[in-house]
């Protein structure tokens, strides 16, 4: 639902960032120090390349962290092109022989993850598109600006909601680590960057509302300005 912008948000100084994806279809945890997915089950000689390379291991976990993220947030008219694209890549990832082929398949892949999640979160982004406009949705994840999982910390803080917003602070915001998974949010645009390059829209700053704890704060999508690095 969409409302008008409501008066008294207070302003947070912080600079924030966005989202990565698996190596199978379908999403998996794998081990936490190993692939994203079961070695005792590889098959291909990519996969077992994978299970035996630390370094290989970390692209295949950060990249099942994306595409599950993917998943999770796309609506089911957009979450079959992405499992369609997963499973063609699989498929030259698998053709590799070698370290150095599997490592840039994941590197072309993470990139396009990247690409499928923006045109995703663009989309579910529609009802606060525009400075002033506001939403009410659900708080879908919260955790550290730096790694996948765990509580905000001295890294920072991020948070994502249903609607494909996000925020990240380079400070522990205790309002957000206050708040709770699926606790309802008001979300509203407050300003959008002016003269990005085509495509890059980061910079956006919206204020919310926890409408269970009544603490609000006002961030940044992006640690980065449209047009930095």
């Amino acid at each position: 639902m969409t409302q008008a912008l409501p008066l008294g948000m207070m302003v947070a100084i912080a600079v924030s960032a966005a989202p990565v994806a698996s190596s199978r279809e379908e999403p998996s945890t794998g081990s936490p120090r190993g692939a994203g997915f079961d070695c005792a089950r590889a098959t291909t000689r990519a996969e077992r390349l994978i299970c035996g390379n630390d370094d290989l291991a970390r692209q295949d976990r950060y990249l099942n962290t994306v595409y599950a993220g993917a998943i999770r947030s796309a609506p089911p008219t957009m979450r079959a092109a992405v499992i369609r694209t997963q499973r063609a890549w699989l498929v030259q990832r698998d053709a590799c022989a070698d370290r150095a082929c599997v490592t840039a398949s994941y590197d072309d892949r993470t990139t396009a993850l990247w690409r499928e999640r923006e045109r995703i979160d663009r989309y579910l982004r529609r009802r606060v598109s525009r400075v002033g406009q506001c939403e009410v949705t659900t708080i879908a994840q919260i955790g550290p600006r730096l790694g996948a999982s765990g509580p905000p910390d001295q890294t920072g803080t991020s948070i994502t909601f249903a609607n494909g917003v996000h925020q990240v602070s380079y400070d522990l915001e205790r309002p957000i680590a206050r708040s709770r998974l699926r606790d309802r949010a008001q979300v509203c645009l407050v300003s959008i960057p002016r003269h990005c390059p085509p495509g890059d829209d980061r910079g956006r700053q919206y204020a919310v509302r926890n409408l269970r704890t009544g603490e609000q704060w006002q961030l940044f999508d992006s640690q980065h300005l449209c047009g930095g690095a």
